[in-house]
């Protein structure tokens, strides 16, 4: 009996120690602005809160307006509504953040000294305040002297759900689902179409010019989109990442709708055959003309797209078969953080699906250069030693070079800092904090980065 009652108290003896070990207590979940200034050059700007971690109940947070020199609901409005310059938001289950629009009244002309400053004045439990509490919304641009901003791209689905696009002159930072298109269509002199680079996407064009004539049995003639990320003769099939138009799958569309072959895309679950979707895609006077479909549908849908000079591309889903906003304005971001396709080697360069990928507004001319620390330390950088920088004016300038998920130095590269020059000529140099590797402190899919300006424009 004696040693059954030692067994007995040896198992409750366990099961004790695993409930003292399932009960380890997490840091506490706060609540802060993203930024602590940011500025409005359009028509409304996007003000974040986030939260360390996603909630597992809603989080309403009340947020005390102070305008300066404008009136609410005479200049500017938000969303959610404000009464008596209070807003009450509410972080729904399973997120990490809310956002306030505000937007100018129409037909309001303003000075530009106009402002707006927000507090952060209470938040449902268990939601803690964190540190930065306030933030200041100018009504017209600035041009930042510099920050540090967290790239908030790690939503409860992924940690890399989002496309995550920084304005450095604003400290503006916004998110775009990267799953929310498949194409996108040039604003600029030439007429072409990009694939969704964070969507594994996939293309080829048949012989055929006519998209009701294409059906599961072309794919039989084509080479198979579901290939293997990294996979020899695949470099036909994805866009290059580079940003360069001219190598594109998608050819030129040309003037002549008899010239302009129908292409079969595949991406992130829609890889076997009878997913794929068929496209052909035309001129539409200054526009595009698209039209697409599952391959096995009959069914053609047709999408008219302008163009408009304030922005790089327009974005369709296939899907939906919506076009959607998923870029600023083309003035209003410097550089994007997200999944990206990238270079798996050198000889041959193949497609491979990619986490943590910088790109760089290129196509509003947007450039960047690389330096390391063993030539200048990024405090000691200044405008100069912009004329010695190398600058790049390609999409994968920085890319994948600022970290290392694999071997022995995992995380971010110390040894090296990035100096960019925004689409307006502003020169900021730029270093990464954390990413959430080898124990810095960080979050994977939620980067920080830190920056400051080197020449005003």
């Amino acid at each position: 009996m004696k040693r059954v009652s030692t067994k007995i108290l040896f198992v409750f003896g366990l099961l004790a120690f695993s409930a003292c070990k399932e009960e380890i207590a997490l840091p506490d979940n706060v609540a802060s602005f993203a930024i602590a200034q940011q500025g409005l050059d359009a028509e409304e700007a996007t003000i974040r809160i986030a939260l360390s971690r996603a909630t597992d109940v809603a989080i309403p947070i009340t947020v005390q307006l102070t305008p300066s020199l404008v009136t609410y609901d005479k200049e500017f409005v938000t969303e959610p509504s404000a009464v008596n310059n209070v807003v009450t938001a509410t972080v729904p289950v399973g997120k990490s953040e809310v956002l306030i629009k505000v937007k100018k009244k129409a037909n309001v002309f303003l000075n530009g000294d106009e402002s707006l400053a927000m507090k952060i004045t209470s938040v449902g439990s268990p939601v803690l305040m964190g540190l930065t509490t306030e933030t200041t919304l100018s009504f017209a641009a600035i041009t930042s002297t510099g920050s540090k901003l967290t790239m908030e791209g790690k939503t409860a689905e992924s940690n890399y759900a989002n496309n995550v696009y920084i304005d450095l002159s604003a400290n503006a930072a916004t998110l775009s689902a990267r799953k929310s298109w498949n194409l996108g269509f040039y604003h600029g002199g030439q007429y072409r179409v990009i694939l969704n680079p964070g969507y594994q996407s996939s293309a080829t064009a048949t012989a055929k010019t006519d998209i009701t004539a294409v059906t599961l049995a072309d794919t039989a003639t084509v080479p198979d989109l579901n290939f293997a990320p990294g996979g020899e003769g695949t470099l036909a099939l994805a866009d290059y990442w580079d940003g360069d138009l001219s190598k594109t799958v998608f050819a030129e569309v040309s003037a002549t709708d008899a010239q302009n072959k129908v292409y079969l895309v595949s991406f992130e679950g829609s890889k076997t055959k009878d997913k794929w979707f068929k496209v052909k895609v035309n001129r539409n006077g200054e526009g595009y003309k698209v039209q697409f479909a599952r391959i096995g549908e009959t069914s053609i849908k047709t999408v008219d797209i302008a163009k408009d000079a304030d922005f790089n591309f327009s974005f369709l889903s296939l899907e939906t078969g919506l076009t959607v906003s998923a870029e600023p304005r083309k003035m209003n971001w410097d550089i994007q953080w997200g999944y990206s396709t990238s270079n798996a080697g050198t000889n041959p360069p193949t497609p491979y699906w990619f986490q943590d990928f910088i790109l760089l507004n290129y196509a509003a001319g947007a450039e960047a250069a690389e330096v390391l620390v063993s030539t200048v330390t990024y405090e000691a950088y200044a405008e100069a030693n912009i004329a010695s920088s190398t600058f790049l004016k390609t999409r994968d300038a920085i890319g994948s070079k600022w970290r290392v998920t694999s071997g022995a130095a995992v995380g971010v590269r110390k040894d090296r800092f990035y100096v960019i020059k925004d689409p307006s000529g502003n020169v900021y140099k730029l270093k990464f904090v954390s990413m959430g590797l080898a124990g810095d402190g960080g979050e994977r899919g939620k980067p920080v980065i830190e920056y400051a300006l080197v020449k005003k424009k």
